[in-house]
């Protein structure tokens, strides 16, 4: 399979079939002019939307009443003409057209009522009924008339509980109990798979090498198998329609370790998908691209069509901004990997079973994402299959489940030199009783504390937290037991970076103080008082669930704790270390093997929230401010020869200090600077 190109569009064009005219207005010449404006050489064109409507003549499926001659074939024409590909879309899981006729296809909720995922009147088809015959002979007919084809997008992809009579028939007779919400799961991925088998070869029953993607909004972290059946990743991560600025990096940061060409995917609307009449400022188009390419990404930016087909000018100009952009970087981001030091290790329980799902998140491996972005460290998000091996310290969020085999696998990780930062739950074992995997010889585990919120106090191992007062931290604590290396000396092995002091009481309805929680209460002569966070020589632990507090309350103090651990273990110095750049800024770094180079990605831009979209904050970027004199120190496995900042081809002076840490100086850049550290 041909790489993915950089600059890409997804020509959304869901259509009532009560709209008239469709298609009348499109103009070959001009559709090309749009895209020559908005310099896209890809293109991802409609076959069948979620209405149900093809958009080509069809045997198989129902063309749109109103479609104006074979538009399809007119847009793939124009593209061909022009050396832009054209992957073509259908949707799978929604089809309007057939939930009419056919209303047995449709996912019966438990209730018995019809699965309606959307607030529109969308109803979820059944892969478990002859929907999947009718949507695999579409897939066959689409690549059969097009056998030369870019590629088969196929949309709306999930594992929905389905009570039909036919799947609950289906699931007595495979011995499955369908009042059991496990069995039920379990006959959903059966579905799942089956519908991935067959739509991988209905796709590619022409041509083995075609492209195909399954789209389901996320990529299912973990699930090996479901992998599998896609030639690459589309990542779509619209920040302003309810996923945020910081969900592309995260999800962006396990997709690399996957070993597929990926796409990112935002959209050109103000909030999300189906917006007419809805645009975004440039900036925050040139900002999400250039942050696609520094996170191992090519770009694709949505776009819907107006029914008539008439390409808007206003769009694409728009779009011309972000890619002209792109375009000049592009020989610096082809072919890259990662070259991180830290890894997350992803808390999600049940890997192996479908979870893709954009709208739920996993606090504690948002929060350690978020502390380290706002840290400006480069790293990886592991699933439970990766080695730990290539990295130097993981963290593992709390929520982690430290089973014998994962012990097994961090003490090995320890041995060869790794580093471990853990939280909460993350190194007991199963039963949650005991450290599985102690931070220091002869720490032990009193059990959970009866104190909720309690409060950190740093100590002077933790010189940059600026705050010496208690800190208040919601969520509970483990209470930790140093009492068995308190008089031996043995205690020197191991540095308390926070206490904990705890409260005078709970809070409860009859037995509370002010506003919201109780103060802390001064210490008690011998009262023995439980360390916060401690660091061994290779495992630094909270006893908090810190990274979940963190993405929940946002407290940078938690932050400055985390760093004190980091640095800790790293002997004082980070992998990056930099000046001059805001917390919001982001650094990656990646290689590029086969050019014999590192580039350094630096991004910053300040968002704000401006409104809501379905109860959750619209982030916008609108104002790209310059930064100046920004000075980054890197430790990369190989020194270079030369840096250069890059397209612009400036040449930049560096110093190399003890350990290999290339020292260098940015002397102004806006939204995205790239950075040439060429080496032999």
């Amino acid at each position: 399979m041909a790489s993915l190109r950089f600059r890409q569009v997804h020509l959304d064009f869901h259509t009532s079939g009560a709209i008239p005219g469709i298609g009348e207005k499109f103009d070959k010449r001009a559709f090309q002019e749009s895209l020559k404006l908005g310099r896209v050489n890809s293109i991802t064109l409609f076959s069948k939307c979620h209405h149900g409507y093809s958009y080509h003549p069809t045997k198989v499926g129902v063309a749109h009443p109103h479609l104006k001659g074979d538009l399809l074939a007119r847009q793939i024409e124009a593209c061909r003409e022009i050396d832009v590909r054209c992957p073509i879309y259908l949707s799978a899981g929604l089809d309007e057209v057939a939930a009419q006729a056919h209303p047995e296809w449709v996912v019966t909720r438990r209730d018995g009522t019809s699965a309606v995922p959307f607030k529109a009147s969308w109803r979820l088809l059944s892969f478990n009924s002859p929907y999947l015959d009718y949507l695999c002979a579409q897939i066959e007919e689409v690549v059969t008339r097009w056998p030369d084809n870019d590629g088969i997008f196929l949309d709306i992809i999930s594992a929905p509980l389905d009570y039909s009579n036919t799947s609950i028939a289906q699931m007595l007779a495979a011995g499955l109990d369908p009042e059991s919400e496990a069995d039920a799961r379990d006959y959903a991925e059966r579905v799942l798979y089956r519908y991935f088998e067959r739509t991988t070869a209905a796709a590619q029953s022409v041509r083995p090498d075609t492209p195909v993607v399954h789209n389901s909004g996320d990529v299912s972290l973990g699930t090996v198998r479901a992998h599998g059946f896609n030639t690459h990743f589309e990542l779509e991560s619209l920040p302003t329609g309810g996923w945020g600025y910081d969900h592309f990096p995260l999800l962006a940061r396990y997709v690399i370790t996957q070993g597929k060409d990926f796409l990112g995917m935002t959209g050109k609307f103000h909030t999300t998908w189906g917006e007419f009449g809805g645009f975004k400022r440039a900036a925050s188009l040139r900002y999400e691209c250039a942050a696609m390419l520094a996170y191992g990404a090519k770009c694709s930016i949505g776009d819907q069509v107006h029914p008539s087909a008439q390409m808007n000018t206003d769009t694409y100009a728009l779009i011309g901004e972000a890619y002209a952009e792109v375009e000049a970087k592009e020989p610096w981001c082809a072919a890259v990997r990662s070259v991180a030091k830290i890894a997350i290790v992803s808390s999600r329980q049940n890997q192996a079973r479908w979870n893709a799902d954009h709208t739920q998140g996993l606090a504690a491996d948002e929060g350690a994402g978020r502390m380290l972005l706002e840290l400006h460290q480069p790293f990886v998000v592991l699933d439970e299959h990766a080695s730990w091996q290539p990295y130097e310290v993981v963290i593992l969020p709390e929520g982690f489940v430290m089973t014998p085999a994962k012990a097994e696998q961090a003490r090995a990780f320890i041995a060869s030199g790794g580093r471990i930062v853990a939280a909460g739950s993350a190194l007991l074992n199963e039963a949650g009783d005991a450290f599985a995997l102690p931070p220091a010889a002869g720490v032990g585990l009193r059990g959970r504390s009866a104190y909720n919120p309690d409060y950190l106090v740093a100590t002077e191992h933790a010189p940059r937290v600026p705050v010496r007062s208690p800190i208040v931290i919601h969520g509970g604590a483990y209470e930790v037991d140093l009492a068995k290396v308190s008089g031996d000396g043995a205690r020197a092995a191991v540095s308390v970076l926070a206490e904990r002091r705890v409260p005078y009481f709970n809070r409860t309805w009859g037995h509370f103080c002010s506003h919201q929680h109780t103060p802390d209460a001064p210490e008690q002569p011998g009262a023995g008082t439980s360390p916060a966070a401690i660091a061994g020589e290779a495992i630094a632990y909270f006893a908090h669930d810190l990274f979940s507090a963190y993405r929940r309350q946002g407290q940078p103090l938690y932050r400055d704790f985390f760093e004190a651990a980091l640095r800790h273990l790293l002997g004082g110095v980070l992998p990056v270390e930099t000046s001059g750049l805001p917390t919001s800024g982001r650094v990656n770094v990646l290689e590029q093997p086969g050019e014999g180079r590192y580039v350094a990605h630096l991004l910053y831009a300040p968002t704000s929230v401006r409104g809501t979209f379905n109860g959750k904050p619209i982030e916008i970027i609108e104002d790209l401010v310059p930064l100046r004199a920004v000075s980054v120190a890197l430790r990369l496995p190989r020194v270079p020869r030369s840096l250069r900042l890059v397209p612009e081809g400036r040449a930049l002076d560096f110093q190399v200090s003890d350990g290999g840490v290339v020292h260098f100086s940015v002397p102004e850049f806006t939204a995205h600077q790239m950075v040439e550290l060429a080496y032999e």
